[in-house]
């Protein structure tokens, strides 16, 4: 009795120690996550570890809102540790990584880090970058399932090949030929790859990029950008069917307008602070010449759109306007639920008044023009009814415009003396544009957003002196923006 006693004490004791001994080859891992792009902690990061010597070993945690970490009883290893989040996606990056090991005693830290901005953008695009103020732009271009023909509505999902079109607008001061605004045109043009993936290297950093998605016949809306100041920027595409409508042109030197058209349909509901729905907002989706306005109720409902990710703008007077990215299929797919900001606002009589107190130079001017010299204008109130989406779209239907639609862009053109089509002399808030290569290509060199009043002085009148320019046989377009 006495012996099996014994025996058994032993063998406790044995246990006792190899638990203490295993309990004391237990360490604890602290670590951070940080993001050197946003400069600060990554919060809510996941984090993964894998014991590199027997995988199926693992632990994971998130981070906290200062991006730390801590795991207890972390026995001794080398363990491979991967860092994900959705703002890793957002910058092009799959996920972090890096190994460390652990003794088994006290404690090891672990830091891990989102490179810097410009190491990102060399890693991402090597020497495809020109210089320091360039980045990225990329994402997925996808397509919508079905057909215009198929008894169900159409949805997003499969990831497509085909093409994301970006473009934008380098501005340079000229000084041959006349002091002047050089606007020279810049375009990227890259393939998706197979999962639909693409990179566009070379866009500006702290830019306005216009990005449009193709794959084979179907395209997105063009759709407006500004890439942060670190050069990195991430847009998904959804591409659709789209057809384009000719309308007849109301002039002989005016091209018809063709208007993007399709089986895409979308509503929403517009209310204000509050939650109170607004009546009577106005709702454009650009690249289209669809338009809708809320009823009491707050809701509206467009169709025949053009499908595929579109830009929606929402607008009402004496609210801030909002715009949507949103993607139009055949069938709407939610309610568009938007909330629009008051702003303060001034009565006509003495907004008009604020207008002609801030600006009477050029505002005064404009009116005195219009009213000395023959030629054709539009000031801020007739170009808010246009609503236009390209800078293009103010000038149609206008006497001696011809608008000629071209693969690169659109190129506004009058008559000259000779009476063949020529590019005229452009001013925009009285610098001269020079076309590159003698290109008209008036999308190129001012945002439609921006324009607040356009005079047309054709090729047989003279221009006011302070837009003359000795040689000039075409005509004369002066634009002003945003300081009327």
């Amino acid at each position: 009795m006495m012996g099996d006693f014994l025996r058994k004490s032993a063998t406790l004791a044995a246990l006792l120690a190899l638990t203490t001994t295993m309990a004391s080859a237990q360490g604890r891992l602290r670590g951070t996550v940080y993001d050197s792009v946003a400069s600060r902690p990554l919060a809510s990061a996941f984090v993964q570890l894998a014991m590199v010597q027997d995988p199926a070993v693992s632990r994971s945690i998130r981070t906290d809102d200062q991006g730390r970490f801590s795991l207890d009883s972390m026995p001794p290893g080398t363990w491979a540790v991967v860092v994900m989040h959705p703002r890793l996606d957002s910058l092009g990056i799959e996920q972090l990584s890096r190994s460390v090991s652990t003794t088994g005693t006290g404690e090891q830290r672990v830091t891990l880090a989102v490179p810097s901005p410009r190491v990102l953008v060399r890693t991402v695009c090597g020497d495809a970058v020109p210089g320091e103020d360039t980045g990225f732009l990329h994402g997925r271009l996808r397509r919508l399932h079905g057909s215009a023909a198929s008894n169900g509505p159409r949805d997003t999902a499969d990831h497509s090949a085909g093409q994301v079109d970006v473009q934008w607008v380098d501005l340079t001061i000229a000084v041959a030929d006349g002091l002047g605004m050089q606007r020279t045109p810049r375009r990227l043009t890259v393939n998706a790859r197979t999962d639909g993936s693409y990179t566009a290297c070379g866009v500006p950093a702290g830019g306005t990029v216009r990005v449009r998605g193709i794959s084979g016949t179907d395209t997105t809306g063009t759709v407006e950008m500004v890439v942060a100041d670190h050069g990195m920027a991430k847009l998904d595409l959804t591409v659709g069917p789209v057809r384009h409508v000719i309308e007849a042109a109301t002039d002989s030197m005016s091209d018809a307008a063709p208007k993007r058209r399709g089986d895409g349909v979308l509503q929403g509901r517009v209310v204000g602070p509050g939650n109170n729905p607004l009546p009577d907002v106005s709702v454009v989706v650009w690249g289209s010449d669809r338009t809708a306005r809320s009823d009491a109720s707050g809701a509206w409902q467009l169709r025949d759109l053009p499908e595929g990710t579109h830009t929606v703008e929402v607008r009402a007077l004496g609210f801030r306007a909002s715009r949507l990215l949103v993607d139009i299929a055949d069938q709407p797919q939610t309610v568009l639920e938007t909330t629009l900001e008051r702003v303060v606002t001034l009565d006509t009589v003495r907004t008009r008044a604020m207008r002609d107190l801030l600006f009477v130079p050029e505002l005064r001017a404009f009116d005195e023009r219009r009213r000395q010299y023959p030629g054709y204008f539009r000031g801020p109130d007739e170009i808010d009814r246009i609503q236009p989406f390209e800078a293009s779209d103010i000038f149609m239907a206008m006497p001696g415009i011809r608008l000629e639609h071209r693969r690169e862009g659109t190129a506004i053109l009058m008559r000259g003396k000779a009476g063949f089509p020529c590019v005229p002399d452009v001013f925009i808030d009285r610098m001269r544009i020079i076309p590159s290569m003698g290109r008209g290509m008036i999308d190129e060199w001012v945002y439609a957003r921006t324009i607040r009043a356009v005079e047309v002085y054709p090729g047989l009148t003279s221009p006011p002196p302070e837009f003359m320019r000795v040689g000039n046989e075409c005509g004369t377009i002066v634009i002003w923006t945003g300081r009327l």
